[in-house]
């Protein structure tokens, strides 16, 4: 943390401009070495205030390329920091020999991560901001572009620190009652903290059952095409592709393994698996592909069930719907433009009063309504009147054992047990909240989440 790093910032290759940026105490020094401006030399540079000149080599004085140099002064940085960014032309070549510039004056090359690390650590952002930094950057839709942003804002960060200021009060009052017990003095009731109690649980909980629709927002919908061979679904993947990504044949069998690929529904991406048909008797290559299937309809949030009316319901089409179970899933009625087999009162019957959307994956009539049906299954969560979602596992995790802590407090109270016991599964709960806020943490941890990142953020 007391040495000088730097990266390019911007994406390698061919460009408008390239960014190289430095975070630390030499940053300022190192530049000046470089950096010649045009209205002649300078002690320092006015902190935020571009700056028009050239990068030459100190060893030859040769002009490398025309620059803009932007100086943030610490604390008033990302990194809270003394930064530079040089912004050049963007030629791969300019880019690098400036950067090889920096570094042979004393710079260290940044590793994936650390300039959003040394944020953190500096408390310019806690741990859920450093998140969701990357996740900014990793948005492919609308929706998790607003979740992201809204966390990068502190939304996440302002709810938890409330909670846990919260259960520290709560906390204050149960030890000050264990220490003072004969001094007469007065403390709140067990009523009033197993309510405060209560309430926090409560709020965790919701948070947990957000993280189905933030996953989706983050990742999106996994989707899982079923249904007995040449029932269409090559077809229906093509159609939500909107190209040909799957061999279509009239052979039934002709998908063996699954294939998956990703489509945008709205606002929102969707990942979908063309699968293997499944079959009585399948034959020994099927097989395999059967079982991936049902792997990925298992790992599915969803099961986009296909079925032929143009032929006569049969032992496979029950076969289907009984593997499918209680699956979350919809009904697609595909190849409406063939003669229908199947008649109104059988459909009734056998998805018992199930509504199916109707459609060819051939002609596209009727595909609308399947795109609408698939963004309301997307977007369900959206129902339950959280409007705060949260996007990453390891939050999830923190925040259910969170709330199982309350909860045995809370039955610790209502067992009329020692205010020692109360005490215990409070503090777990807010060690758990501090490890999601980054309030503790351990290093392996931190290497993890900012290992992921880019090289230059």
């Amino acid at each position: 943390m007391n040495d000088t790093i730097t990266a390019i910032a911007t994406p390698l290759g061919e460009g408008g401009i390239g960014v190289i940026r430095l975070s630390g105490k030499d940053s300022l020094a190192i530049a000046l070495r470089l950096f010649h401006p045009a209205t002649g030399p300078l002690e320092e540079p006015s902190p935020q205030k571009v700056l028009f000149g050239e990068i030459r080599d100190p060893n030859s004085d040769e002009c490398i390329d025309q620059v803009l140099v932007i100086f943030f002064k610490k604390p008033k940085s990302y990194t809270a920091e003394d930064v530079i960014e040089i912004s050049s032309h963007g030629g791969a070549w300019i880019v690098s020999r400036i950067l090889e510039l920096v570094l042979r004056q004393g710079a260290r090359l940044a590793e994936p991560g650390e300039f959003t690390r040394r944020a953190f650590i500096n408390g310019r952002l806690d741990l859920t901001q450093a998140e969701a930094v990357a996740d900014v950057i990793d948005s492919a839709s609308d929706k998790a572009l607003s979740s992201a942003i809204a966390q990068l804002k502190g939304g996440l960060s302002h709810r938890l620190n409330n909670l846990h200021e919260t259960l520290l009060n709560a906390q204050a009052q149960l030890e000050a009652s264990i220490d003072f017990t004969e001094d007469g003095l007065t403390f709140q009731s067990r009523e009033t903290t197993q309510n405060q109690i209560r309430e926090v649980e409560t709020n965790l909980r919701k948070l947990v059952d957000s993280f189905r629709q933030g996953r989706i927002y983050r990742e999106g919908m996994r989707v899982t095409l079923v249904g007995k061979p040449n029932v269409g679904k090559s077809s229906l993947l093509n159609a939500l592709l909107q190209e040909d990504r799957a061999i279509v044949t009239a052979y039934a069998g002709t998908t063996r393994d699954t294939l998956e690929e990703r489509a945008r529904i709205k606002d929102i991406h969707i990942i979908i698996t063309d699968s293997a048909g499944l079959r009585d008797n399948p034959e020994v290559i099927e097989e395999e592909g059967i079982e991936r299937t049902r792997a990925a309809m298992e790992s599915s949030d969803l099961a986009l069930v296909v079925f032929d009316p143009s032929e006569p319901i049969d032992n496979n089409d029950q076969l289907l719907m009984n593997e499918v179970g209680e699956k979350n899933r919809l009904v697609v009625l595909n190849k409406s433009d063939l003669p229908a087999a199947w008649h109104q009162d059988q459909i009734k019957s056998f998805l018992a009063g199930e509504q199916p959307i109707t459609l060819s994956a051939k002609t596209l009539e009727g595909f609308e309504s399947l795109t609408e049906a698939l963004h309301q299954k997307a977007t369900a969560g959206e129902r339950t009147g959280e409007s705060l979602v949260i996007t990453r596992e390891r939050h999830r995790e923190h925040l259910h054992q969170a709330a199982e802590a309350l909860h045995s407090a809370s039955e610790t109270l209502t067992e009329g047990l020692s205010e020692e016991l109360i005490a215990v599964d409070i503090t777990l709960a807010m060690e758990h909240l501090g490890s999601i806020l980054g309030k503790t943490f351990e290093e392996d941890l931190l290497d993890k989440i900012f290992g992921q990142f880019c090289i230059g953020k």
